[in-house]
């Protein structure tokens, strides 16, 4: 926590319409040079009537002042740039208004990863139960000198954001579309601990599945929860899983269960929005879980709460790891979530329309990383069977 009355030098204040603009040494505009406000009232637009926003990077405070307008019960403000307060505080000094003084404001200040990185862990996990967060464009920029992992966070909650909105259409017509067909799916939170201790292995579509599975019969026996896009895969081999997870709204990717037999008595975990040319082609059993993670819009269904999984990842190997830590207390292992970006990123087999685009493999491996580090911290270490995926960190390691 640090006050507000820090000694640091402002940035460069210009004059605006009733308002005051500010200016970057290397020239760039941090906000309108004519209508600032205007500018953050747009910015702010999605918060209406909810009582604890977020807001990360204070700029020169007019998202601030936008926030406290919508009488807020609280508004938590993170940042990073000593410079950002001091060009608040003076631009408030200016105006004659002292917004720092309201009761309903929580600044949280760090200067380090180290300190900043847990406080954004904690804020962030917050955002699945409808908590609007407001991002000011140039926060990325001005947290990099101090805290370059923050600010790398910052941006990945950004793109994971534009990929969400991006899917909005699809995901609330599959929603509308499997609404009949998921009203006998069980909640995921029913079969919490249902596999008592037994070691889980979750099976990605990555390269690396065919030499990993080779090895399953050298363990103890194991549940195996797999991705959807691997089951064809698992298929050639001989091998059924105990559970199937499929997140993506695509329904490209439907065909990868349509001509897989021995499915009747398989659950299929899904979410609301999950392609629905999918959910109507499995045969067995579904299992309905909601989707929780940072740039997520809040999910429901009807006046249940059949419980969450990770999602937000750019893959659906965060939620089937999730699940599995889920409904198992035993040892987890992951086989095929190589997340590589070369050209063989799918394991033999695997049938992934060559029209879909590639995902974002970089963005998933820092997720996942970021996600196996958490379940490490709280007593779930993952590991791999057969070679070790380079995003995958040792157990050892901590955030």
């Amino acid at each position: 926590m640090l006050m507000w009355d820090a000694m640091d030098r402002p940035y460069e204040l210009e004059s605006a319409r009733e308002d005051w603009a500010f200016r970057l040494p290397d020239g760039r505009l941090g906000c309108s040079a004519r209508l600032p406000r205007e500018e953050s009232r747009r910015r702010c637009q999605s918060v209406p009537g909810h009582e604890r926003p977020l807001l990360l990077g204070i700029g020169a405070g007019h998202d601030v002042e936008r926030l406290l307008q919508l009488d807020p019960v609280l508004v938590t403000v993170v940042e990073a740039d000593p410079r950002s307060l001091a060009t608040a505080r003076e631009r408030w000094r200016r105006l004659g208004v002292q917004p720092q003084e309201d009761a309903r404001v929580r600044l949280l200040c760090a200067f380090t990863d180290q300190a900043l990185l847990p406080m954004l862990a904690e804020e962030l996990a917050g955002e699945h139960g409808e908590r609007p967060v407001v991002v000011h464009p140039l926060c990325a920029d001005l947290w990099r000198p101090h805290c370059p992992e923050a600010a790398g966070l910052i941006e990945d909650f950004l793109h994971h954001r534009r990929q969400a909105a991006r899917q909005e259409s699809e995901l609330r017509a599959n929603e509308l579309r499997n609404r009949q067909r998921l009203e006998t799916a069980r909640p995921v939170d029913i079969l919490r601990g249902a596999w008592g201790s037994d070691a889980v292995l979750v099976c990605g579509a990555g390269p690396g599945l065919l030499d990993a599975l080779r090895l399953v019969k050298h363990h103890s026996p194991m549940r195996i929860v797999a991705v959807s896009t691997a089951l064809p895969t698992l298929a050639e081999l001989g091998i059924t899983p105990d559970a199937v997870v499929a997140t993506d709204p695509s329904p490209l990717l439907a065909a990868d269960i349509v001509d897989v037999a021995g499915l009747e008595s398989i659950p299929l975990v899904v979410f609301p929005g999950t392609s629905s040319l999918l959910l109507a082609a499995w045969p067995g059993p579904l299992v309905l879980a909601l989707p929780q993670g940072p740039g997520l819009r809040r999910t429901t269904w009807g006046e249940g709460q059949p419980g969450h999984l990770v999602s937000g990842c750019g893959t659906v190997a965060a939620p089937a790891l999730d699940f599995a830590a889920m409904v198992s207390g035993g040892p987890l292992f992951v086989a095929g979530v190589d997340l590589a970006a070369d050209t063989q990123a799918y394991a033999p087999g695997v049938r992934r329309p060559t029209d879909l685009p590639r995902p974002d493999f970089a963005y998933s491996r820092r997720r996942m990383g970021e996600l196996v580090l958490r379940m490490a911290s709280a007593g779930r270490p993952v590991m791999a069977l057969g070679e070790r995926p380079t995003w995958l960190p040792r157990t050892e390691e901590r955030p």
